[in-house]
């Protein structure tokens, strides 16, 4: 076998399609050496078992003690920040602390005070799409807009201001996002979290003004926005084109509501066989899986082929809408687990139950291979595809 490292990008698949390549480096060992866009190697970690054994071993960060010399994935400024070192602290004690000062806006409660206002926003969006008339990118028209306005709403951005941030967004989530272009989400941000320090209202930005200076808070809500909008929606896409394409699945659940939170935890897991690498640093060496992991190598965990691993998941290549357990590894795992992993699950159930209930007629208006050709969307940090025309 050659020692040569593989070319991460040649990995890459369309959303939804079958990645036999990377299922293939997984049934032969769980980590492999590759190289990344900007020339960097890495260590690309596949086996479900390795990855949550990495997740939880203190060895393991999101920052560099050298990021201007940090090996990449990308050249991104966003991921560029989350290499970035945080002085004489230890980066772990930062996440605990980021993570304390955010999780009570996803708490089991909060969601519940939260889904009337989430109904709403769907439903709005809904009644956009049929008083527009078919046929409609679902994509841009619903599921883009849709969860940032979820984000929105609990972060407190007024709603005069939610076109202007949707823009800056959607130019962020591209993966050539200059540091000017950050700057800008970040100072109108920050302008924001200084208004909620003048004019508190019920939400996350009001409620830590008080505690964390504007730039700061400001950092924590793109951050928040970042991590959860692109990725919700591309949710929202996968599940719903899979759905549209699986008539029995689709049946299954519709005459099975009962199945909607197992059926949610499937999706979610099937969402793509890999493709999608946050970057991960080793703090210092690390033994696993019969290699040496050392100090400052990038680590690249792939929850989505983790997630295809047989050995974790049998029959894993099927999707199982009743398949419990379902210890996926689509909100990472261990003290990197999803914060805002709650509101994704109430959101998706929210949105499949009232797009197929209130447009029970609703199919894809083009052929799967053509939608599939649109592209892997590969500017983005979530595996998707770049349209989704629908009609009923």
């Amino acid at each position: 076998m050659s020692k040569q490292p593989v070319d991460l990008e040649s990995l890459r698949v369309p959303a939804l399609t079958d990645n036999p390549v990377m299922l293939a480096m997984l049934a032969e060992k769980p980590l492999w050496r590759v190289r990344t866009s900007t020339g960097d190697d890495a260590w690309l970690v596949l086996g479900f078992e390795e990855i949550r054994a990495l997740l939880v071993d203190r060895r393991i960060g999101r920052t560099h003690p050298d990021p201007r010399n940090a090996p990449r994935v990308y050249d991104n400024s966003m991921l560029e920040m989350a290499a970035t070192e945080v002085g004489d602290m230890d980066p772990r004690e930062v996440h605990a602390e980021v993570r304390g000062l955010v999780a009570p806006y996803f708490s089991r409660k909060r969601m519940v005070t939260l889904r009337p206002r989430v109904q709403a926003v769907v439903d709005e969006a809904i009644d956009r799409m049929l008083s527009a008339g078919h046929p409609v990118d679902l994509r841009a028209e619903f599921a883009m807009p849709v969860p940032g306005l979820v984000l929105f709403e609990l972060i407190g951005v007024p709603v005069d201001a939610r076109a202007k941030l949707l823009e800056l967004l959607d130019v962020m989530h591209r993966m050539d996002a200059t540091e000017e272009e950050r700057m800008a989400a970040l100072s109108f941000l920050a302008e924001l979290a200084a208004e909620k320090r003048r004019n508190p209202g019920d939400d996350f930005l009001s409620a830590l003004s008080d505690r964390v200076d504007d730039w700061n808070l400001a950092s924590l809500a793109i951050m928040l926005i970042f991590a959860g909008h692109g990725s919700t929606s591309a949710a929202v896409v996968n599940g719903t084109l899979r759905l549209l394409t699986r008539p029995d699945l689709r049946e299954e659940l519709m005459s099975k509501p009962e199945l909607m939170a197992t059926a949610i935890e499937e999706l979610l897991r099937t969402n793509n066989v890999g493709g999608l690498w946050l970057p991960h640093y080793a703090q210092e060496d690390i033994e696993i899986a019969g290699e040496t992991i050392r100090g400052g190598d990038l680590v690249l965990p792939d929850f989505g082929v983790g997630n295809f691993d047989p050995s974790a998941f049998p029959d894993a290549e099927r999707i199982d809408l009743r398949r419990n357990p379902n210890q996926h590894l689509t909100f990472a795992h261990g003290a990197w687990h999803c914060v805002g992993a709650p509101l994704v699950r109430m959101e998706l159930d929210v949105i499949f139950t009232t797009l197929f209930t209130r447009i029970p007629t609703l199919r894809l208006d083009a052929e799967l291979q053509e939608v599939l050709g649109v592209g892997a969307d590969d500017d983005r940090f979530a595996v998707s595809v770049d349209s989704l025309p629908v009609a009923w």
